[in-house]
């Protein structure tokens, strides 16, 4: 929502919702005494206990583990592992706390505190025992997912560790950070500089919250400069910031993962493009700010994710045509005279043209340009000779075929407004407009006078 207000967007209630879901998001934690007691209050125990690590929490598994970026689904298996194995009574009684009505909220946010506390002793004190008996490593990681989940826990618990000094910084960071802040302003620098000198192994933790608020992630690349005092790619690997460099690498990778899930698996037809347009952003602005090539460790994971998602894209282009096609088929009836609208056809051609007309600004970062060209020129004459096809065979029309011309029309000038613009679309509309009635005229001329008022009450809709 915050990047559609950047982009201007035009939807009256934007502010408003953006407002109460900001409040909800980042606003301090609800506590327990807003919920009563039973089992309502004793979910969100879970949910509390954990409060402390929403800056770090993302969705995607990532190819590689980032120190200071939890993934969600862990939370889950650590509380099932705590509760069962590390500390049962522990977390027992505050369970049976929060369900009874009796005890206030604010006392059941206290023992989730001091849970919290106790947790940070008990975890360290298993993966102390980790690093010096095999056996007890093995075991921890059957219940984690091996490797990948001790080194998820140790995450968790570093940053339970330093809630007390962690919490008052994130707090003292702004909520959005814009590029200028980054490259130009003092008032973060001198923040996360201080912070750092104090905190070092924390540093991870740090470019990790800072990711999130950032407006413009790949700038973190020329904040890791400045910290470093050098913007050479060379000297910040070897600083004690080069972790700000690994948090814009695994955004990158993030983002190429969620570019190709909003592909296979999401709906909304504008995701992919949205997700490919973000990876886009990100990858032209750490281009532009640091020479990877410098530097093989990082080149190597930006590339990794570039190829990736280039063959995602080609495969995409290489459907465009054939997909637009699908969509402005005339659509038929059922046997209960239903016009039977295929929108899974024209929510494909959707997402196709906006990736089309996305990759347009974009063929260097997804390697697209010959077979962009190629797939431009199929789309721009499919669409102008098929819409003006169906914009003439509806002035032709008659019967209950005019809806079903009508309903093609309208999906052709839906995406040629997609991709050739609001003002072509606008032309296209007043010829549709005009065949529209050539043939109701034609029908309600040439229909019985008591067929003449049926004909006009369903043609009223369009």
């Amino acid at each position: 929502m915050e990047k559609s207000k950047r982009k201007q967007s035009s939807d009256p209630h934007l502010d408003l919702i953006l407002t109460a879901a900001a409040a909800l998001v980042r606003g301090p934690q609800p506590t327990a005494v807003d919920a009563p007691g039973g089992d309502l209050r004793r979910e969100r125990v879970h949910e509390l206990f954990f409060s402390p690590l929403s800056d770090f929490l993302i969705d995607e598994a990532l190819p590689t583990r980032q120190e200071g970026r939890i993934h969600r689904p862990m939370l889950d298996r650590v509380w099932k592992w705590l509760a069962r194995d590390v500390m049962p009574n522990e977390v027992k009684t505050v369970l049976d706390q929060a369900g009874n009505a009796a005890v206030s909220g604010e006392r059941v946010d206290a023992l989730i505190q001091a849970l919290r506390t106790r947790a940070v002793d008990a975890l360290g004190e298993a993966l102390e025992a980790s690093e010096v008996s095999e056996k007890k490593r093995r075991i921890i990681g059957v219940e984690l997912g091996g490797e990948r989940g001790i080194a998820e826990l140790k995450d968790i618990q570093k940053v339970f560790a330093a809630e007390r000094w962690l919490s008052p910084f994130l707090k003292s960071i702004p909520d959005r950070i814009n590029e200028h802040r980054l490259k130009k302003d003092h008032d973060v620098l001198r923040l996360v500089d201080k912070c750092s000198n104090r905190f070092p192994d924390h540093v991870p933790i740090i470019a990790a919250a800072l990711v999130e608020r950032s407006d413009t992630p790949s700038a973190l690349c020329t904040f890791a400069g400045r910290l470093a005092g050098n913007e050479d790619p060379r000297t910040i690997a070897g600083s004690q910031f080069a972790p700000f460099v690994d948090i814009v690498m695994s955004e990158a990778e993030r983002l190429q993962i969620r570019a190709l899930d909003d592909r296979h698996n999401n709906d909304d037809p504008g995701a992919f493009s949205e997700a490919l347009s973000d990876y886009h952003a990100l990858v032209r602005g750490v281009e532009r700010d640091m020479d990877l090539s410098l530097t093989g460790r990082w080149h190597q994971r930006l590339a990794d994710t570039k190829r990736n998602i280039s063959g995602e894209v080609t495969r995409e282009l290489k459907g465009a045509s054939g997909a637009i096609r699908r969509a402005l088929q005339v659509p038929k009836f059922d046997s209960d005279g239903v016009l039977k609208v295929d929108q899974t056809a024209i929510d494909d051609a959707v997402r196709t043209l906006r990736v089309v007309t996305m990759a347009r600004t974009a063929s260097e970062t997804f390697a697209v340009n010959e077979i962009g060209k190629q797939t431009r020129q199929a789309v721009e004459q499919t669409l102008e000779i098929v819409t003006r096809s169906l914009i003439t065979d509806l002035g032709k029309a008659d019967g209950a075929e005019i809806e079903a011309h009508a309903s093609a029309a309208d999906v052709a000038i839906k995406l040629s407004e997609i991709y050739f613009g609001a003002d072509y679309a606008a032309q296209l509309q007043r010829s549709r407009e005009a065949a529209f009635a050539k043939a109701s005229n034609k029908e309600t001329e040439s229909a019985p006078a008591p067929e003449r008022k049926l004909v006009s009450s369903v043609l009223a809709r369009y």
